[in-house]
């Protein structure tokens, strides 16, 4: 119980196939942690303490739980291990991002791992972690192509909670120069943006923008994944809110640095990130001279009961909420340009979503655009997606001048 919400995304885990004992996934810490009961329901011990996220388990070998965690760093995923008894231990040393397979006799592990420094290896370690064998050292295939780098940083929320931050640069960055930014963001649970793994989490195409002259700019606001519960509750009963604040946070940060051209702003995101980005250009009228957003939520109580209703509350208990957070309510602030993407059979955030928002803009008499993608689903997929991203991001070039 929870007086915001509870969200069990883990089955019971059944070490002992002779034994009913079994252990679940609980952040009632604040964090998720392993506690392990009896098939009562009667709590035999709490197996991990940790003040960092757990996120899932992997398998139980040498009665020993393998899971994979943040550690201390919430953009690593590494592994640990802990017994039956609560004795836990550290599996992968090395910061970055660790997948890792065991051998049907669980004496081996195979850990193929990638960092910002690291574009992938892949290792051999014993049960216990120590390193047997390096099998592959990944070269680095863009070593040979004209690229950007990216930074990875931190800035501060309005309440002083840290927040990281990727942005690239081309491969040409003169500080000397002004610079327009694409932002890239999503902002909702479960997902994060930023991340400890060759390229930072970052996608291609933000490096093709760099080459273009973009600076290309990302925060993970209050409300994303791997902080735990206190992070990502404040959203509760308001969806859009705090993480707007975070967002423009980062708008105050890229206005000090001398290399950045305030008043050439773009910003872009898919189903949350498309409902953070109609947002912010509604709601923060004027900061961003573009917006393309991409299936995005415009009115919560559009969206399926599990999901909205759990950050949300029920219309009727949260009507100013839902207000408060409602593209149409916001419609005639629009200040530039805004494209809005949908795909014809998205069965997640359903169509009605755009085209009500499409008629209020209509009703208001205000100019946007919109393109839909037949047949394709919440994202465009396949052949099609080189399209999509050409659509994007020519929008912002042409726009954002």
């Amino acid at each position: 119980e929870n007086d915001k919400w509870v969200e069990p995304e883990h089955a019971a885990f059944f070490p002992n196939d002779k034994s009913n004992n079994f252990v679940w996934i609980s952040e009632k810490s604040g964090f998720n942690n392993l506690y392990y009961y009896d098939f009562n329901g009667n709590l035999i011990r709490q197996l991990t303490d940790h003040s960092f996220v757990i996120k899932d388990i992997i398998t139980y070998k040498n009665n020993q739980i393998y899971y994979n965690t943040t550690g201390e760093s919430p953009l690593d995923t590494k592994v640990f291990s802990v017994d039956l008894k609560g004795k836990s231990k550290m599996i992968t040393r090395i910061g970055g991002t660790h997948s890792v397979s065991f051998s049907t006799d669980g004496k081996y592990i195979h850990d193929r791992f990638s960092s910002h420094d690291v574009p992938g290896n892949d290792l051999i370690l014993a049960s216990s972690g120590k390193m047997l064998k390096s099998l592959l050292v990944s070269p680095n295939l863009l070593e040979n192509h004209q690229i950007g780098t990216a930074e990875i940083g931190t800035i501060s929320a309005q309440d002083g909670t840290t927040l990281h931050t990727r942005l690239i640069k081309p491969s040409n960055f003169d500080s000397r120069k002004k610079y327009p930014v694409l932002v890239y963001v999503y902002g909702g649970p479960h997902a994060q943006l930023v991340t400890n793994t060759w390229l930072d989490g970052a996608s291609l195409w933000m490096y093709w923008m760099a080459e273009q002259g973009y600076l290309v700019y990302t925060v993970d606001n209050r409300g994303s994944a791997n902080r735990g519960f206190a992070f990502e509750s404040q959203i509760h009963r308001q969806c859009g809110t705090v993480e707007m604040e975070d967002q423009i946070s980062g708008v105050e940060y890229l206005k000090s640095l001398p290399y950045v051209d305030g008043d050439r702003l773009a910003v872009h995101g898919w189903s949350y990130g498309g409902f953070m980005t109609t947002s912010l250009m509604l709601r923060n009228a004027g900061v961003y001279q573009v917006g393309v957003a991409g299936g995005p939520v415009t009115d919560w109580k559009y969206y399926e009961a599990m999901y909205g209703e759990r950050y949300m509350d029920r219309p009727d208990q949260n009507e100013k909420g839902y207000e408060k957070a409602s593209l149409m309510t916001h419609a005639g602030n629009l200040k530039g340009d805004l494209l809005l993407i949908h795909g014809t059979i998205d069965d997640v955030v359903v169509m009605q979503h755009n085209f009500a928002l499409v008629q209020k803009f209509v009703d208001l008499g205000i100019q946007m655009d919109f393109f839909p993608y037949p047949m394709h689903k919440h994202n465009v997929r396949g052949k099609d997606r080189i399209h999509l991203m050409r659509k994007i991001l020519d929008y912002v070039i042409e726009k954002n001048k």
